[in-house]
């Protein structure tokens, strides 16, 4: 297979199919043997307005962050797509509708705002749907039958994608989507073949394992069944409510409920109930629903119930940026709440880690008796990856409980106070094991107690249990380690993806950079970050968020100050802002 790293947009208006065509090409060019990843940008309006953006990386080797540049550009909106042409790279390729239904003026032009290097391709994408098909519903597809054409794409590919995705709606309808593809193929054939970039000839199934179409939001669903998931509590909220959807979908032919709640409140009550009980429950929901679940978490923190809780990170504060990403819940995660509530945060970096730590977070929350947050983003969330298929082991789903033994019938004492701050764990209606659960401070057998040394013995408890969770929580991972760097770049989250890439560009142009990857964020591996920094000349943090989060909590750890690079666009952090800022270090010598 020829070396293929290519970004393919479609952008149009909400209505246009401009999200169905992006899936397609992702499932066509996965299909085909090659790496994609792709996310979609869309309007945060329930009802369809505004400009929608697909963006797809496809290579022949595995990705793992979105390009600043764009290949291949796919208008469905001239107007809307003008917004693309800044992002186009030398020489782009444009496919645009050459007759469209209604009159462009110049100042809606997408072609007059085009760079004169642009290598376009008009096809009239509405009337060839229309004469194909009888409607031009199905311009997206003709759009993507020429971009086929051109670009050297086996048009089985995609006709198998229109076939897996219409085949159910009758073969009627089935015969219209694949004429509209087919109108855009041969009229791309009979006007440009001459100008044909084959871009992808040579397409070859990949010879390794199958690997899947998944967004991190299914993998975070999958991920909760295969851990044994019984119950989930929840309330709609962007980015987080196609997890609900795909679990009210999959979760009762496994023996599970999903149920939408009132409200964030009560979402978390039902899932600290349930928990208590022994059942394996979870909730997810966005930074606004967890500032309304805070008392409940320290609740949980309190009465040492476990709970899991999916906290899909968007724009804030307050309603802020629904359909936008950032990553700025992390002090509300670690320190949100009351007291101190220390309890379990863990963060994923890429979709086949959304479903690892799902997985793993039902077992940490039930050893340790503690809330865990699961800390997901926007980007996460709905960017798609193709992956190996997913599966876990039954040392992984296990029941990992601390139950006390008989030999306590009779003298159970719930918050006992061990080495290691676990205390057995009795369920209710197990004989001779009764207790009280309370979010009031409490003795050993759970009585209310104030008296100043109760409070810190107890707390020294929770404390320590919590810190005993780093023996099973992920270790920091060093990528492209030495004894000695110029550089070191430590991330966290979605944005690890652009750090890597940044990291691995720095090193090919002959710079001494390294990466650390953290995805325990409390408690954190101390030992192994200091031991990172101390050999590092210069320590960089990239975050989406405004204040520099991970470097409040962690920045001590260095003996110098660490470097911040804070964006709060929206998007994701381009690996060229992380290079930039690679290259400024090394160039201006060590701190």
């Amino acid at each position: 297979m020829p070396k293929v790293d290519i970004t393919v947009e479609v952008c149009g208006m909400a209505g246009d199919g401009t999200i169905a065509a992006g899936g397609m090409i992702n499932e066509a060019m996965s299909s085909g043997g090659y790496y994609v990843l792709g996310f979609d940008s869309y309007p945060a309006e329930i009802r369809g307005f505004g400009r929608c953006v697909t963006h797809s990386r496809i290579g022949s080797e595995e990705i793992s962050a979105l390009q600043e540049k764009t290949h291949i550009l796919i208008s469905l909106n001239d107007e809307q797509s003008r917004s693309r042409a800044p992002y186009l790279d030398n020489g782009a390729m444009v496919f645009f509708d050459s007759r469209p239904s209604a009159y462009i003026t110049e100042d809606q032009s997408l072609v007059a705002t085009l760079r004169p290097d642009s290598r376009l391709f008009g096809i009239p994408f509405s009337d060839l749907a229309t004469k194909a098909a009888g409607s031009a519903r199905g311009r997206n597809l003709t759009a993507l039958g020429g971009f086929a054409a051109v670009c050297g794409i086996d048009p089985e590919l995609f006709r198998h994608v229109i076939t897996t995705k219409f085949e159910s709606k009758g073969q009627k309808v089935l015969d219209i989507n694949i004429k509209s593809f087919d109108a855009g193929y041969d009229y791309a054939h009979q006007r440009f073949s001459e100008r044909f970039d084959r871009l992808f000839d040579g397409l070859e199934p990949d010879q390794g394992p199958k690997r899947v179409m998944l967004s991190g939001n299914y993998a975070i669903g999958k991920g909760a069944i295969d851990a044994g998931l019984q119950l989930y509590f929840g309330y709609p909220i962007t980015p987080a409510t196609p997890i609900m959807e795909y679990l009210a979908k999959a979760l009762p032919s496994r023996g599970g409920r999903v149920v939408q709640m009132e409200d964030e409140i009560a979402s978390i009550g039902a899932v600290l109930g349930a928990s208590y009980t022994g059942a394996r429950s979870m909730t997810a929901t966005s930074g606004p629903g967890f500032a309304l679940m805070t008392e409940l978490i320290t609740h949980g923190v309190m009465a040492e119930i476990p709970a899991v809780i999916l906290d899909a990170q968007r724009g804030g504060p307050s309603t802020g940026l629904p359909t936008k990403t950032e990553q700025s819940d992390l002090h509300a995660a670690v320190f949100g709440g009351p007291g101190d509530s220390a309890r379990i945060v863990i963060a994923p970096t890429n979709v086949s880690e959304c479903y690892s730590f799902t997985v793993k977070s039902f077992q940490l929350a039930e050893k340790f008796q503690t809330p865990v947050i699961v800390l997901t983003d926007f980007f996460l969330d709905n960017r798609v990856e193709n992956v190996p298929p997913l599966h876990s082991s039954e040392s992984e789903t296990r029941n990992v409980n601390v139950f006390p033994n008989d030999a306590q019938q009779g003298y159970y004492k719930r918050y006992s106070d061990t080495p290691d701050g676990i205390s057995p764990r009795a369920l209710p209606g197990m004989k001779g094991f009764n207790h009280v659960a309370t979010g009031l401070e409490h003795s050993e057998k759970g009585a209310p107690d104030y008296s100043p040394e109760n409070h810190q013995k107890m707390s020294e408890k929770r404390h320590r249990k919590i810190q005993s969770a780093l023996s099973d929580l992920f270790e920091p991972e060093e990528f492209y380690g030495s004894s000695h760097h110029d550089v070191g770049v430590i991330s966290w989250g979605s944005t690890f993806g652009s750090v890597l890439e940044a990291t691995r560009q720095a090193r090919q142009m002959g710079h001494n950079v390294a990466a650390l990857k953290i995805t325990s964020i409390y408690p954190y591996h101390k030992d192994t970050i200091r031991a990172f920094m101390l050999k590092c000349n210069n320590i960089l943090i990239p975050e989406l968020n405004f204040e520099g989060q991970l470097a409040n909590l962690i920045g001590h750890l260095n003996t110098g100050d660490v470097h911040r690079l804070n964006l709060v666009t929206g998007s994701p952090i381009p690996p060229g802002a992380i290079l930039s800022e690679i290259v400024k270090f090394v160039d201006g010598g060590s701190k």
